[in-house]
């Protein structure tokens, strides 16, 4: 069986810097059956290997269902280590990709 983390108000942002290019999800969580998160807690994913119809795997094996809609930022390294501490990309006022 595997479990799956239903997020919600998503971001995918790829990560750009001289030495790094990667992509990871920024979300709220609405519901974790592995019980890793709480409702309303955020999210900031490994890697992403890919994204298939509205699931995400990440490098570490997550699995994450997107529901809504969702936007794509550009950011750097340093973003990220911003993102991890729980500050959304909005609030960073990242680059929307196009």
């Amino acid at each position: 069986m595997t479990f799956k983390t239903v997020v919600k108000n998503w971001s995918v942002v790829y990560i750009k810097d001289e030495l790094t290019q990667l992509k990871v999800l920024w979300a709220i969580v609405d519901h974790d059956e592995r019980d890793r998160f709480t409702s309303g807690d955020y999210v900031c994913s490994s890697r992403i290997l890919y994204i298939e119809d509205n699931i995400v795997r990440t490098h570490t094996g997550s699995l994450y269902v997107l529901t809504g809609h969702g936007t794509e930022y550009t950011g750097s390294y340093s973003d990220l280590l911003q993102l991890m501490e729980g500050h959304s990309p909005a609030e960073l006022n990242l680059d929307i990709k196009h």
